[in-house]
């Protein structure tokens, strides 16, 4: 552990804020999208809509690996999530035992929506901050998402 008064490197020093403020940041949005989502849709289910917003066609495996659940479970998320007609189940034909899921309209207007509002909350949270001091914050983020998703920011860029 590191004293105030040691110096740090630039690395060590941007290693260690990542550490602290990324998780702060986190429990902030985790907190704004709970807040908005439709009552009984439970965290692992808001987590699977998400990372299905950006991963249309993923499996069931993939999924519950990002969400951190067992197989078994996610199932059991993705068949109510199913059934609120929020996800679109498809067996492959060439393939019966792999399952491709993705967003139906419903889920995506619905995920749409929550995000919506917890963005216009961060925001809120952000005034406190200068034009300058928010325009750093996202030279850095892009800056972040080259170092830890170079796929996704070469598409964002291709968005521009």
């Amino acid at each position: 552990m590191h004293r105030e008064t040691d110096v740090l490197s630039p690395q060590v020093e941007c290693a260690t804020l990542l550490m602290d403020v990324v998780p702060l940041v986190m429990r902030r949005i985790r907190m704004e999208m709970r807040s908005q989502r439709m009552p009984s849709l439970s965290v692992p289910q808001l987590r699977a809509l998400i990372y299905l917003r950006a991963n249309e066609g993923a499996s069931l495996s993939e999924l519950a690996d990002h969400v951190g659940l067992e197989l078994p479970s996610m199932s059991k998320a993705v068949d109510a999530l199913v059934v609120r007609g929020l996800l679109v189940r498809r067996e492959l034909v060439a393939d019966r035992r792999y399952i491709s899921l993705r967003l139906s309209a419903h889920g995506q207007v619905q995920l749409e929506r929550a995000r919506r509002i917890a963005e216009a909350h961060l925001m809120e949270a952000l005034e406190v901050l200068s034009s300058t001091q928010q325009a750093k914050i996202v030279e850095s983020l892009q800056a972040l998402r080259h170092v830890f998703a170079p796929e996704r920011a070469a598409v964002a860029e291709e968005g521009r």
